[in-house]
């Protein structure tokens, strides 16, 4: 049969062996796949059954088909295991789609030299759009990209399992963390950066905090840091941004000179450059709707101060609300308006009211493992893609409060392309907000920003590993 695509051109779609119509090869191959492993169908009937589907197709990709489709059965052994060395997870822990799209591409780039390794990765990418939770096509990208650099460097597979398995031993004892947590991190930034922001999780690194306008002018500034090395603190600039500072040889934070007093706080300059990137000039309404404990709203406060303008910061229980209370009274912050709330729920009064959204939402926390340490040993894959499904749910109903041509700040503190790279690709498409860059709302000389987005390390940017993505509301 033909269907129209969406330039009008008509396109053949091919019957398989599961009834469902599909349109080239490779989805003919995944989908008699998936068949087999819920039916178990003899392999020689699947087959059989999925050329005679699909004889309209030419000679050449049906030998295609039969070629993949019975080599990936034949040695699904042995490509399972290459996926549990890349992925850390056995087959069985994987989305049925996902399993047996890396079944594929694997056998690609280990069998079917006619086929070019980045054709293998790309179209697997494209199935695992199509036929997967979105979230997860990254993950297939990162798996494949490796296998095919590996596969590339020539090494024995036998010996590259055994000598894998000995290094991932060796990393899991030297900075204790999880193998599945590092073949993550490889898949998404390689094996070389990943041992870097190994290595630097576990430094021992200084409390970074922000002068807050009563004592961020010059002078009153200078008193306050000659009061903190007074009291014994070591005292450091920021890196990245003016009114941040760090501080060493600090036991109670509380008891220093000025916190009382509200001249600072506590916050890593991560969080500082999310509210840097919303671009706050004075007089907007501004929406945090996951808000505790309130570094966040105390900032775009004190940045609407002169102008105006106002934050309404919301959280899901009365304990974590009051938290921003405390703050917003020690700050002197009469702009702040906090509420109780689910965000996952759509109060209609409240819809096209907030000029700046802020959505630093519920995530696993891996960019601050250097901060707490038990996080690691807490996190799963699975529970990433559970709270990818709430980071989506809590995005879906927030979007609602945003005013046409305002602007969506996402944000998360963790290093995990499903809740961060692949949710920016949600926001875009599923919600159909506009991108828009980074580059003019934060440091020139910060390093990483791709277009809308910056995945900060704390190997390289020297603050909690975290991620933010600008959108505008169209």
């Amino acid at each position: 049969m033909r269907r129209a695509d969406v330039t009008g051109n008509t396109r053949k779609y091919h019957k398989t062996e599961n009834g469902r119509a599909k349109k080239d090869e490779r989805e003919v191959v995944l989908l008699a796949l998936l068949s087999h492993g819920k039916n178990n169908t003899f392999s020689n009937v699947l087959v059989k059954r999925t050329l005679d589907d699909c004889g309209d197709m030419s000679q050449v990709e049906r030998a295609f088909i039969k070629r993949l489709l019975e080599g990936v059965i034949e040695r699904r052994t042995q490509l399972d295991a290459v996926i549990a060395r890349f992925t850390g997870k056995p087959a069985a822990k994987l989305h049925p789609a996902i399993l047996q799209i890396l079944r594929m591409g694997i056998y690609q780039i280990y069998y079917m030299d006619a086929v070019p390794d980045s054709a293998a990765c790309n179209e697997a990418v494209r199935l695992a759009r199509r036929h997967a939770p979105a979230r997860l096509s990254g993950f297939v990208n990162g798996v494949l990209r490796n296998v095919a650099r590996e596969r590339a460097a020539g090494k024995k597979d036998t010996a590259l399992m055994q000598d894998d398995e000995t290094r991932m031993r060796d990393l899991e004892e030297s900075y204790s963390m999880p193998a599945w947590i590092i073949r993550m991190w490889e898949a998404e930034l390689g094996k070389e950066q990943t041992k870097a922001l190994l290595a630097s999780l576990l430094e021992i690194r200084p409390v970074c905090a922000r002068f807050c306008r009563p004592g961020s002018a010059g002078a009153a500034r200078g008193r306050l840091i000659h009061r903190l090395r007074a009291a014994g603190a070591l005292v450091e600039e920021g890196r990245w941004l003016s009114d941040s500072f760090r501080l060493r040889r600090t036991s109670d934070l509380r008891k220093l000179p000025g916190f009382s007093e509200g001249l600072w706080t506590v916050q890593d300059e991560s969080s500082m450059l999310a509210v840097t990137a919303a671009g706050l000039r004075g007089e907007e309404t501004v929406f945090d709707v996951c808000a505790a404990p309130g570094g966040k709203t105390f900032l775009a406060a004190e940045k609407l101060l002169k102008g105006g303008g106002k934050v309404y910061a919301f959280d899901l229980t009365r304990r974590k609300t009051d938290r921003i209370r405390e703050g917003a009274e020690r700050l002197l912050l009469s702009n702040i308006v906090v509420q109780e709330r689910d965000a996952r729920l759509v109060f209609p009064e409240d819809e096209g009211k907030a000029d700046v959204l802020l959505c630093d939402l519920p995530c696993s926390g891996l960019g601050v493992i250097g901060k707490k340490r038990d996080i690691k040993y807490r996190a799963s894959m699975e529970g990433i893609l559970e709270l990818q499904k709430l980071q989506r749910e809590i995005l879906r109903s927030a979007v609602r409060y945003l005013k046409k041509g305002g602007i969506l700040l996402y944000s998360t503190c963790t290093i995990s392309s499903a809740e961060n790279e692949d949710n920016a690709d949600w926001i875009e498409q599923t919600l159909g907000l506009q991108t828009e860059g980074l580059g003019p709302f934060l440091p020139a000389d910060i390093p990483g920003i791709q277009g809308n987005r910056l995945q900060l390390l704390p190997h390289i940017h020297g603050t909690d590993g975290f991620f933010m993505a600008r959108f505008r509301k169209i």
